[in-house]
């Protein structure tokens, strides 16, 4: 059984983008689920993260949304097709990984000099157009092996 509440490193960056008349994400729940799959796509795992932050369990358990993309964290990070059906290893990785992404954002998003909501735009997009010029290097590499494997006809 599932704990009611768990414990999460609330930085900055929470307060700035997920409280407040100004917040740009509609909770704090919403985000740690951003900052886990920043965390999770630069590989910032903090294992002994803060905890000043609580949630409740119900909050990602009784939305779809969240609770799939909380149990597809803990599948991919584990590999165990057990961890969807696990919600203590599901906390684990939203809170680890929510911690490292929670300060990457902070320093990328928070810490820039600029309106947050810009900062973040230019974040997320800098994010794809990083993931897309991978994606165009790889097949790339991808060709020029296949093309220098092809021998010439004699």
């Amino acid at each position: 059984m599932p704990p009611a509440t768990f414990f999460y490193e609330r930085n900055e960056a929470v307060e700035q983008l997920a409280a407040g008349k100004d917040a740009i994400f509609e909770s704090r729940t919403r985000f740690l689920i951003f900052a886990a799959s920043v965390g999770y796509d630069r590989d910032r795992w903090i294992e002994n993260h803060d905890e000043d932050g609580e949630m409740r369990w119900n909050y990602i358990d009784q939305n779809q949304r969240l609770s799939v993309i909380a149990a597809s964290l803990a599948y991919a990070h584990s590999g165990d097709e057990d961890a969807i059906f696990d919600p203590e290893l599901q906390i684990d990785v939203l809170t680890s990984y929510g911690a490292g992404g929670a300060r990457i954002i902070k320093r990328e998003v928070i810490d820039k000099p600029g309106d947050e909501l810009d900062n973040l735009v230019t974040f997320l997009q800098d994010q794809r157009d990083k993931d897309g010029a991978e994606e165009r290097i790889g097949v790339l590499e991808q060709i020029e092996k296949e093309v220098s494997s092809l021998s010439p006809s004699e």
